[in-house]
């Protein structure tokens, strides 16, 4: 009996979080020769017609009032800009814990965790999100564990990606769990896609940039640093402009970031050699220089423990 798939696409869906893992499905069907799953777009009221933040219009194949079938495989709820409309529709949110819990797997792509979140779904457990919403479900929702740099997270029956492509990434893992390693990496092949990314399950945020916070000498601190990421500044450095003790902006970091005054230089100094890498107009050796680093071998070993590939990786895949 075919697997049934169903994702949830609320009004001003992304298009791509719909279609990137249903393709993904189909190819897999492609390749077995046969309907090993059934694909269903579900709407939330009555119009089965649905608009993608994009313009295109969806044709849904059921709606959240539909009577359950005897099976479901998997329910996933799509991400969209517009998702916070929906977040206090309480006939929504009912509908989305009687169609998770009664499939066999349930899950979002993007900003879908945070309908998944509001119907209390989420409690005590590990997900990912795209890392513009990241820092927004961890708030709203302190008891669910947010892994704000994960592709995807596959935890039991929980199935959660950070959106958009990467939704492709977690359909192709689940195919790999139904239909074996050979059948994942034919499909990957066939959609020209990764059957594993380079730098593993993290995503390439725009997030790692932390905007100033904090007391004014705090912001200060934060704007000279940035302003001269090509000079050896360390803790120390820190901590004499701001004419306090190492300790005390431990202190003062810990409070208004979360993280080490280390952390927040070493976050700092790879974001700048990302843009740098980007632009392809510079050496990995010049991109060193400019951030501070002082040899190359030193960049490398932060780039791998940031993002898990090393510059040159990074380079040659986003360069512009």
């Amino acid at each position: 009996m075919p697997k049934h798939i169903i994702i949830l696409a609320v009004p001003g869906v992304q298009l791509l979080d719909v279609s990137g893992p249903l393709d993904v499905f189909a190819e897999a069907n492609r390749q077995r020769g046969r309907d090993v799953y059934t694909l269903s777009v579900m709407a939330i009221g009555d119009d089965p017609v649905v608009r993608t933040s994009s313009g295109v219009r969806l044709f849904a194949d059921l709606t959240l009032a539909t009577p359950l079938p005897a099976a479901v495989d998997t329910f996933l709820v799509a991400g969209a800009p517009v998702l916070e409309t929906f977040l206090r529709d309480e006939k929504l949110k009912d509908g989305i814990r009687t169609w998770s819990h009664h499939a066999k797997r349930f899950g979002s792509v993007c900003s879908g965790a945070l309908l998944l979140a509001a119907a209390g779904l989420l409690d005590d457990r590990r997900v990912t999100t795209h890392w513009s919403v990241a820092a927004k479900l961890s708030q709203e929702y302190p008891r669910v564990n947010v892994e704000a740099d994960a592709i995807f997270i596959a935890e039991g029956e929980l199935r959660t990606a950070a959106g958009v492509t990467s939704g492709l990434d977690l359909a192709l893992n689940m195919v790999e769990e139904d239909l074996g390693r050979e059948t994942a990496l034919d499909v990957a092949s066939q959609l020209v896609m990764f059957f594993k990314r380079p730098g593993g399950q993290l995503q390439f945020s725009r997030h790692g940039q932390a905007s100033l916070s904090g007391r004014s000498a705090l912001q200060d601190v934060q704007r000279w640093v940035m302003n001269s990421l090509d000079q050896p500044h360390n803790v120390q450095s820190l901590a004499v402009h701001m004419g306090i003790s190492v300790r005390h902006l431990t202190r003062l970091f810990n409070q208004a970031l979360r993280q080490s005054p280390a952390e927040w230089l070493e976050q700092q100094r790879i974001f700048h050699a990302r843009q740098l890498l980007e632009t392809g107009e510079m050496a990995v050796k010049q991109v060193a220089a400019q951030c501070g680093f002082s040899s190359v071998d030193i960049l490398r070993r932060a780039f791998v423990r940031q993002l898990s590939v090393t510059p040159s990786q990074y380079q040659k895949q986003y360069s512009r």
